[in-house]
């Protein structure tokens, strides 16, 4: 009986299917919007460039044509789009899978280990029901059972919830992908990223979650479940599964915080380079400004000539002429003594 499994893989498949369907309906609208886009771009590049009414660097130009030509690619069909779907999707759930085979949870993938942890928690209910008098075991097979769906009830929905939302995001990836043509726009693409990330996220901590919660679960489960009677006998069984529910139910808030974390140190490091490449544009206006009081200190020109003796007679009589000025201004100010 596998509950968790069925309910996530049908999860799984409606996401991919409306996600792939939707993908291309909406590219499809804007496909000729950022056509027209980036032939404006391009001529208003083409334009500054002639003009040079802003410096702009090579790198910049080549930045603006391959963000063009990947975003155009991905645009194009669902076909190129699907291996980032595999990423955010497939990738998370195979590290989970590698993370439960280290605890040693003996599951495949996620969503087995989950449910072999779920059924394990139905066995102890059981027992205890079985092996109980009429009315104790009765309630206690009752709490183990209720105990069980809260802990399956958690894990369904917090995976769920990030599937479905990564098919959200995939429906209107084309128009998070049109907004990085323009630097206005751009931010609209990393907060769309930030989301895919973050719900990329939750499989994969689930997966850490229920590792921890199905190994120490295993060693706290009696060898013979003959010999349970109360829940006494396996409180620390009943403690493990509600804190592994618990932690589980953290998944959402852990997620988005790695995810806001990642982006913070995207953005740090633009700052720095941003910086760099300022304190390397003041390294050039300090090595010209060397350069030309070298020139006058030489007593060169701009064009690297020395100046006619015309100039530096006309240069030597202005200067004393306003000497001259100054020293009249100097007398006229002075008050005449009296007598």
């Amino acid at each position: 009986m596998a509950i968790i499994a069925d309910i996530l893989t049908q999860v799984d498949a409606a996401a991919t299917a409306v996600g792939a369907t939707a993908f291309d309906a909406v590219a499809a609208e804007i496909v000729p919007v950022f056509r027209v886009g980036s032939v404006l771009v391009v001529a208003l590049v083409g334009i500054n460039l002639m003009a040079q009414a802003v410096p702009m660097t090579l790198r910049n130009g080549l930045g603006l044509m391959v963000r063009i030509a990947v975003a155009s690619a991905f645009l194009s069909s669902w076909t190129n789009f699907n291996s980032v779907y595999g990423v955010l999707t497939n990738a998370p759930s195979e590290i989970g899978a590698v993370v439960l085979e280290a605890f040693g949870g003996g599951a495949g993938n996620l969503y087995e280990g989950l449910d072999s942890l779920y059924l394990q928690a139905l066995d102890v209910g059981q027992a205890i029901s079985q092996n109980g008098s009429y009315i104790t075991g009765a309630l206690a097979g009752l709490l183990m059972f209720l105990v069980a769906a809260l802990m399956a009830t958690v894990s369904i929905i917090v995976i769920s919830a990030a599937k479905i939302m990564i098919g959200v995001l995939v429906i209107f990836a084309p128009i998070a992908i049109a907004c990085t043509l323009f630097k206005v726009t751009a931010p609209l693409f990393d907060r769309w990223v930030n989301l895919a990330l973050g719900f990329a996220f939750y499989p994969m901590l689930t997966s850490g979650m229920a590792a921890f919660t199905i190994a120490i679960a295993r060693d706290l489960t009696p060898a013979s479940l003959a010999s349970v009677e109360t829940i006494g006998d396996v409180l620390s069984f009943v403690v493990v599964m509600m804190l592994g529910t618990g932690l589980m139910a953290m998944v959402p808030t852990i997620a988005q915080s790695l995810a806001s974390t990642a982006t913070g140190l995207g953005s740090v490091a633009a700052s720095t380079f941003r910086t760099a490449d300022s304190v390397k544009g003041y390294g050039r206006t300090g090595i010209a400004s060397g350069i030309g009081a070298g020139r006058g200190a030489a007593g060169l020109d701009a064009g690297g000539r020395r100046p006619s003796d015309a100039r530096l007679n006309g240069n030597t009589a202005g200067q004393i002429g306003r000497s001259a000025v100054q020293t009249a201004m100097r007398l006229a100010s002075r008050t005449p003594d009296k007598s």
